[in-house]
């Protein structure tokens, strides 16, 4: 009988937000020490939840770790990383001898000390179980991806989409890896190629993403290849690791797996500009929702995002559409426990002078002091994930200040589906404007509300001009703030 052990440990860190990161941040997320059958139903459990059910089946011996998940953050603390990480390699130590090690990690988790906090996970639990064990990962795309970690895993698979949303068919895909591993069917062996990139490649809308991932996945399964990912990399981490990577497993070959890594990623280099997502100042968003008629605009807010560490609690953007005259119009989620407890202990249809945002750190102000009345309340709020998964969005309340309706909450959060608003007494339908602290994962959920989006430059810890970051570990040359350099990748 397969003796199986699994766990489940991530956040994505980005390291220009001066807050930090820790246990509180996965209490709100993920936090399971009792078996993964007892979590509920979400993104982050998702990985582990399809390997128990397919290892059951089979009945294999499992035993399991610790599952934890966070909204990205900040920087972790020191305490906290090395605390949760050994409560791992300690269940993993005393599961005794294991065939096989599978872990849902993200990939760019980095804490006080450590850069690399997988590369030093996976190595620590090699040394645990030995040579022979096979140890499998599956990794978020928008990972940082080294040697340490290629060298210490048997197999890793990565997410294929951005948006997020094959992260339960990737753990299919690596659970029969390792299957077919552990039977001796295959052999893999994996190369990681430097695409010397980094930026935000969506693969779900126009443009040539959707045809290099239909690439990669017709290239699995012929001639010796079984998996192909493509890191696309974190680029708001100041890191040695960060940038795009391209991995390719084969079986038994590996110089084929570092040549087939080479050829995709020179293809991925070949379409990175036209492939890079595009942003628009605020100014002339705004300008373009306020003028609009018909279906709404959506306008995101992607430098105040939570998906990449930011706080959410900015608003610079609900200010420009008061100060806009936009009366039809709905923005969320700031991210403001106080002002929301206050609306609370107010009540519903009272009329107050509120205090919004801008509190969590430098970047985040100036607050918003507006006149408000409370139109919605409601307690452990949540919204919809992909049709059948639930993300907790904690306490909420719906203020309206000039005929916006602010969504605050008291748990970061992004915005997953229209379920957000419209669980919480919100029509999307009557709306000339839809603002979200997003940068890409609603789009394609959206596209059938609303006339056009557009990604607005505001300011915040994650604004995509990569120039204005103070990178001091990043690995140069890199594009797009290196060119000629780069250009050799060509040759």
């Amino acid at each position: 009988m397969v003796k199986l052990f699994i766990a489940t440990f991530g956040t994505e860190s980005n390291t220009f937000a001066t807050y930090p990161a820790g246990k509180a941040d996965f209490l709100d997320g993920l936090w399971c020490k009792t078996g993964i059958s007892n979590a509920p139903v979400s993104p982050w459990s998702g990985p582990a939840k399809v390997w128990y059910d397919r290892a059951a089946a089979l009945g294999w011996n499992i035993v399991e770790g610790l599952h934890a998940f966070a909204q990205p953050a900040g920087t972790l603390s020191r305490k906290f990383y090395e605390d949760a990480r050994d409560s791992i390699l300690n269940d993993l130590r005393a599961a005794g001898p294991v065939d096989a090690v599978l872990f849902y990690l993200h990939g760019a988790m980095v804490a006080q000390g450590y850069d690399d906090c997988e590369g030093d996970l996976v190595a620590r639990a090699r040394a645990i179980i030995g040579a022979d064990t096979k140890l499998g990962i599956e990794l978020d795309l928008h990972a940082h991806m080294g040697q340490t970690l290629v060298d210490s895993a048997d197999l890793i698979v990565l997410f294929k989409t951005y948006p997020h949303i094959d992260h339960n068919d990737r753990a299919h895909d690596l659970f029969e890896l390792m299957q077919r591993t552990l039977s001796g069917d295959i052999n893999p062996t994996m190369a990681l190629f430097d695409c010397k990139t980094m930026g935000l490649f969506p693969t779900t809308r126009s443009g040539p993403m959707p045809r290099f991932v239909a690439d990669m996945i017709d290239a699995e399964g012929q001639g010796g290849i079984l998996s192909l990912s493509l890191n696309h990399g974190f680029p708001w981490a100041d890191v040695p690791l960060a940038g795009a990577k391209m991995l390719a497993i084969t079986d038994d070959d590996p110089k084929y797996a570092g040549d087939i890594a080479e050829e995709f990623g020179r293809a991925f280099f070949s379409i990175r500009q036209a492939a890079a997502l595009e942003f628009t100042s605020m100014d002339e968003a705004v300008e373009i929702a306020a003028r609009s008629q018909g279906k709404a605009v959506l306008l995101a807010d992607v430098s105040d995002q939570t998906g990449g560490g930011a706080p959410g609690d900015t608003c610079y953007m609900v200010r420009a559409f008061l100060d806009a005259g936009i009366t039809r119009a709905t923005f969320g989620p700031i991210w403001d426990p106080a002002a929301v407890e206050m609306s609370f202990q107010l009540g519903l249809q009272a009329k107050t002078l509120l205090r919004v945002g801008g509190k969590s750190e430098p970047q985040s102000g100036p607050p918003l002091d507006i006149d408000v009345e409370i139109i919605f309340l409601k307690r452990e709020a949540s919204q919809e994930s992909d049709g059948t998964e639930d993300v907790p969005i904690g306490d909420i309340a719906v203020i309206r200040c000039k005929g916006v309706d602010i969504v605050l909450t008291s748990i970061r959060t992004n915005v997953y589906s229209p379920s957000f608003f419209t669980n919480h007494g919100i029509c999307l339908t009557d709306k000339q404007v839809i603002g979200v602290k997003n940068l890409f994962k609603h789009t394609d959920i959206f596209a059938p509300l609303v006339q056009t989006q557009l990604y607005v430059a505001t300011p915040g810890v994650c604004q995509p001009d990569f120039w204005r970051l103070d990178f001091k570990k990043l690995c140069r040359p890199i594009w797009p703030l290196d060119d000629d350099t780069l250009l050799a990748l060509q040759n």
